[in-house]
């Protein structure tokens, strides 16, 4: 089989868990007020609990009902602002005028962090230990592309955004503290998840993949075969065939049998963006052929957007 017929790194990064004990940041803390017992809210009135989770009143007159304990008194809007880059979703952001900056203090190894649902105009990543000091720095990336896949569409098409990153290579060290700026000078920046994690690397994947979407919007014809639709949510969807070695038969499906129920990051192809998705697994199948290769069949499903 020729070196043109498969791509490298096809892998995984299961994520870390990201919360206001080993992170800081300079995203404002939401000024809601906790809820108590003794008051009274009105219909839409809003409470922050300790699990910074925001609940929105669904009754006129709501006392005494604790959302943590009580159903149909209060809708779940999802953790606050600062943490929603964070909730394993990407319908939800994080934003900051001009600047996101966070940094996390791991307690281990992290070798990539991925970036998705980005508005931003670049992205640093720098490693800090407090013995060695600086680590990593990965420079200001970039996301701005020009469109057009011309000369004339580089200097006159509108500029494109890109909306994932992968940046990968930090060391491995356990102690060390993670700084990440996501920079949109004079606008709103915005990340939809960040994952952090060490990066779980299975084979190559043979060219010609699968990427799709479903698309989960309302669409349908009226009497007069007129169209009306109402946009809702997609997700990515990826099918693809990964050469991983014989001698790597029972590590690799167990490996993705511990992560079939749990979000991760799968890298279809390392460095391309449209072989990256965020979601889950829900095919997977084996196949030992000649040469001590493993064939393996893997289709796995995004969460919405």
């Amino acid at each position: 089989m020729s070196a043109g017929s498969f791509t490298y790194g096809m892998g995984f990064l299961p994520p870390m868990a990201v919360t206001l004990a080993n992170m800081t940041t300079n995203v404002a803390a939401s000024a809601l007020p906790a809820w108590a017992a003794g008051t009274t809210y009105a219909l839409g009135a809003e409470i922050i609990d300790a699990n910074r989770v925001i609940w929105r009143s669904m009754a006129a007159g709501n006392l005494g009902n604790d959302p943590a304990t009580t159903t149909g008194k209060w809708q779940n809007r999802g953790v606050e602002n600062r943490l929603r880059m964070f909730d394993a979703s990407l319908g939800t952001s994080t934003e900051n005028a001009d600047l996101i900056e966070f940094t996390v203090a791991p307690g281990r190894v992290v070798t990539d962090i991925q970036f998705l649902g980005l508005q931003a105009y670049s992205v640093q990543v720098t490693m800090t230990d407090p013995v060695n000091g600086a680590l990593f720095d990965s420079g200001e990336q970039l996301l701005l592309q020009p469109s057009g896949g011309s000369h004339w569409g580089y200097f006159f098409a509108p500029i494109e955004r890109e909306a994932k990153l992968l940046v990968s290579g930090l060391p491995a060290y356990t102690g060390a503290s993670i700084t990440v700026r996501i920079r949109n000078p004079g606008g709103t920046a915005r990340c939809a998840e960040v994952v952090i994690g060490r990066s779980i690397w299975l084979g190559n994947t043979q060219w010609r993949p699968s990427i799709g979407f479903d698309d989960w919007s309302l669409k349908k014809r009226d009497e007069w075969g007129g169209w009306r639709a109402e946009q809702g949510a997609y997700s990515d969807r990826m099918k693809l065939q990964v050469l991983i070695a014989g001698t790597q038969y029972e590590r690799t499906r167990n490996l993705i049998v511990a992560y079939r129920a749990k979000p991760v990051v799968w890298f279809g192809a390392r460095g391309y963006n449209a072989l990256t998705s965020y979601g889950y697994i829900t095919g997977f199948e084996q196949v030992l052929v000649a040469h001590g290769i493993s064939d393996c069949t893997l289709t796995i499903e995004g969460l919405e957007q």
